[in-house]
């Protein structure tokens, strides 16, 4: 029996992280397939294809290998079979526990699996001291038996579940598949066929609540401690509280999937009625290139009353079968960060925002090599701390962070940073006011070095000319347009100095009408007209019409 924390002496969390798992060897330096962390396209693992209806499909490694089957999926009518009278759930207690971390404990599940038609899956995932993270258990029950699959140890041995798992004729049934059938992919070359999930069901039943925790008090009248559910899954061996809290999130599903069905079946009876497009919402979309679907890629409703809303389940469900893992950019991941910021009402100069942008792309850097999560590498508060003060000197910039273990390894990197966002001349907004310059001084727009869509740019020749009317000015859009000196003498228009593009400035539409006015007034073709004092102001302010 594995020892583990006693019930009323789990530590906090700070404790528990400090103790360990802070200096633990992480697991993945001992798969044979050793993870790669750079930002090329995903591309799908299989080395083979069980229930395969389209070969081609192993040949494109950029796309999702069942894509094809996904579509062409319709549920097994005994699967829409509502069970009158649903048995009872045997307790936890009384039902019998494998530990599956063993080849030969992996052979035994596998047979037992193929001779299922209805299992409950979950998976323990952990992000930390990881760059991308790592599945690090997976949980199968059947009526029978509870599993729990090591998959640390046998990390690369797993893809044969793809026999189960993208077998039609087993339904497996997953509580917000979401990210589970991510991981599978990313880690495993695993994809799902036949999905039931329970948070599609949820939303059709219209449930306020959907997570597992109030399906197993719903329909179960059983209470879970959350409290593992952020706990580090790399311990071994397991303590028996997380091997329980672990078992208890597959072992009543197959039960709760019965049962909703009974829901879906009495509560939206619709007869036997075709399924509506508002229906078929929550169905894969086709591409305009292809053709459209045949009839057996359609779920076709059975003559049974009430199972329309029990087939969209499986459409839903399918539409969440049908996400493929996909690799961020470094570009895609900062914009996501920074928007963040902007969002938490945090503010910077294009001194910060320059440091900010490097010191992101440091972290990535750092945390790619050594495959760790980037917060362990340098978290946002200490990223914030060190952009906000900006030290001259090096040993000044591990005065305002705490745990810089790779600041202190990596120094000189930052330091450099530091030096060259000082000698970016300060600018405190990214949209700058509009400021008096000196007489034929061109005013300046403060734009942070984050990179933000560029504006489309339009310029104006001659303003005075009196071919450019009101109506037209006021049609284009503008962004930058030429400064032009009113205060000149007729005759002395057009040996005016070339003139200088100004950034935008704001000003009332009214103003910008009166002194196109003036200046068309001041034109060649309006010599009878009497000259303006020659002390006017010698610029046009403008609008941005953007």
């Amino acid at each position: 029996m594995a020892t583990g924390f006693q019930r009323n002496s789990f530590p906090s969390k700070q404790k528990y992280f400090k103790n360990h798992f802070e200096e633990k060897p992480k697991p993945q330096l001992n798969f044979k397939e050793k993870i790669t962390n750079d930002s090329k396209p995903f591309r799908h693992k299989l080395k083979e294809k069980p229930h395969c209806l389209n070969p081609l499909s192993m040949q494109q490694r950029d796309r999702h290998p069942y894509e094809f089957e996904l579509k062409k999926f319709s549920p097994d009518s005994k699967f829409l079979k509502i069970k009158h009278e649903v048995p009872n759930f045997e307790p936890v207690s009384s039902t019998p526990l494998i530990m599956v971390d063993t080849t030969e404990a992996f052979e035994y599940l596998l047979q037992d699996l193929l001779s299922q038609t209805v299992i409950g899956v979950d998976l323990e995932h952990h992000s930390d001291r990881s760059y991308r993270g790592i599945t690090c258990l997976m949980q199968i029950s059947t009526n029978k038996t509870d599993y729990i699959i090591d998959t640390l140890k046998l990390w690369d041995h797993l893809q044969p579940l793809n026999k189960v798992f993208c077998d039609p004729h087993i339904v497996k049934i997953f509580q917000g598949a979401d990210s589970d059938v991510i991981w599978l992919q990313r880690d495993f070359g695993i994809y799902v066929v036949n999905l039931f999930d329970t948070l599609q069901a949820a939303s059709l039943l219209g449930f306020e609540k959907k997570g597992l925790s109030f399906l197993l008090q719903h329909y179960c009248q059983v209470h879970v401690n959350k409290k593992y559910q952020l706990a580090d899954w790399r311990i071994r061996p397991l303590p028996q509280e997380m091997v329980k809290y672990a078992r208890e999130d597959t072992h009543y599903l197959i039960y709760i999937y019965e049962r909703m069905k009974q829901d879906l079946y009495s509560r939206h009876c619709l007869g036997d009625v075709k399924i509506t497009p508002e229906m078929k919402k929550g169905a894969p979309e086709e591409s305009k290139d292809r053709k459209p679907k045949s009839k057996s890629s359609q779920i076709t409703p059975v003559n049974e009353k009430g199972v329309n809303q029990i087939l969209q389940v499986w459409n839903n469900s399918r539409s969440v079968c049908l996400k493929q893992y996909r690799i961020q950019t470094l570009e895609e991941m900062y914009s996501k960060f920074y928007g963040s910021l902007n969002k938490e009402g945090k503010k910077f100069n294009n001194q910060q925002s320059y440091a900010l942008q490097e010191i992101f792309s440091w972290r990535d850097r750092v945390a790619r090599e050594l495959d760790e999560s980037p917060h362990y590498v340098m978290t946002k508060f200490n990223m914030l701390n060190i952009i906000s003060q900006l030290h001259n000197q090096p040993e000044n910039i591990l005065q305002p962070i705490s745990r810089h273990r790779f600041v202190h390894q990596h120094l000189p990197q930052l330091h450099e940073v530091i030096v060259k966002a000082k000698a970016i001349a300060i600018q405190s907004s990214p949209i700058s006011k509009k400021k008096t310059k000196k007489r034929g001084a061109a005013s300046a727009t403060a734009v942070p070095p984050v990179s933000q869509p560029p504006m489309k740019k339009r310029k104006i020749d001659n303003v005075a000319s009196s071919t450019v009317t009101k109506a037209r000015l006021v049609q284009q859009k503008i962004s930058e347009v030429e400064m032009i000196d009113l205060s000149c003498e007729p005759n002395q228009m057009k040996e005016r100095r070339p003139a200088k593009k100004i950034n935008m400035c704001e000003v009332v539409f009214t103003d910008l009408v009166r002194k196109t006015d003036a200046a068309v007034a001041k034109s060649p073709s309006a010599r009878n007209e009497p000259a303006w004092p020659a002390k006017k102001s010698r610029k046009m302010e403008l609008i941005d019409l953007t």
